[in-house]
């Protein structure tokens, strides 16, 4: 099998949808997860980001951050440049989801997607 790099939740579950909930204003939430590669190839050129799924308020709510010792490091709007994954290696990342106080409607869905880019065969 060549490099497959799968989306799990902290517990090593795969996932392909992750609800928040809802998160008001002036408040944030945050959840640890983990990009694996599942496959027997190296998956070279890692880049973790995310993606608006629809236009609403929401476009610059989320930012994601690398795990540090169990913690998340510095949140950024950018991508993670994860490098090179080999077979059966997981990489730890932090996604924040912040509202700012006086946003409404409360309860607006702000849906992203959460990708992964790598190169491999």
């Amino acid at each position: 099998m060549s490099a497959s790099v799968e989306l799990q939740s902290d517990a090593g579950v795969p996932i392909t949808v992750w609800n928040f909930g809802a998160v008001t204003g002036g408040a944030f939430t945050e959840q640890k997860f983990i990009a694996k590669n599942v496959g027997t190839d190296p998956a070279d050129s890692v880049l973790i980001y995310a993606q608006r799924l629809v236009q609403n308020d929401g476009i610059d709510f989320i930012t994601i951050a690398p795990d540090v010792a169990g913690n998340p490091g510095a949140y950024q709007t950018g991508s993670l440049n994860v490098g090179t994954l080999a077979a059966d290696d997981e990489y730890a990342f932090w996604v924040k989801v912040t509202v700012p106080g006086g946003t409404t409607p409360q309860g607006n869905p702000r849906q992203f997607t959460t990708l992964v880019e790598y190169n491999g065969t």
